[in-house]
């Protein structure tokens, strides 16, 4: 399933901002209610591997996180599941201020997208693959 990114609003068929039933319904598989993953505030699909995170149990979705085999597309372009230096290069051409950080990846908050890479090792891995995507709202890490 492809999730194409629009920063700072949505992932496909994900609006953040939406509420969790209204998440769940655009999604086409149910969602896993006893995981414990990234915690009680997290959908988890599990076929999907996309994580739904919201601002409470009841809350607003602030962040969506995409895993293989579901791919998240910013401007016709993959960026998980691709060698993490070839999504890095593909977000500094929108964003020069793109935020690394060891072991982890890169954050952009000028577009609300963080790529997860944390095998990344500029001199032992530079070949690491991007793991996950996260898209997020304003304020998310604040």
């Amino acid at each position: 399933m492809d999730f194409h990114i629009k920063p700072y609003e949505s992932v496909g068929p994900i609006s953040l901002g939406m509420t969790k039933e209204q998440v769940r319904s655009v999604i086409p598989e149910k969602a896993d209610e006893k995981h414990d993953i990234r915690g009680g505030y997290t959908d988890f699909f599990v076929n999907s591997v996309v994580f739904a995170y919201y601002t409470e149990e009841n809350g607003f979705c602030e962040a969506i996180e995409f895993c293989q085999p579901t791919k998240a597309i910013f401007n016709g372009r993959p960026l998980n599941g691709v060698p993490f230096i070839e999504a890095k290069k593909w977000l500094e051409q929108f964003d020069n201020e793109l935020e690394y950080e060891d072991s982890v990846g890169v954050t952009s908050y000028k577009l609300g997208i963080g790529l997860y890479a944390p095998d990344y090792d500029e001199d032992e891995e530079p070949g690491a693959f991007v793991e996950a995507v996260i898209v997020f709202r304003k304020g998310h890490y604040d």
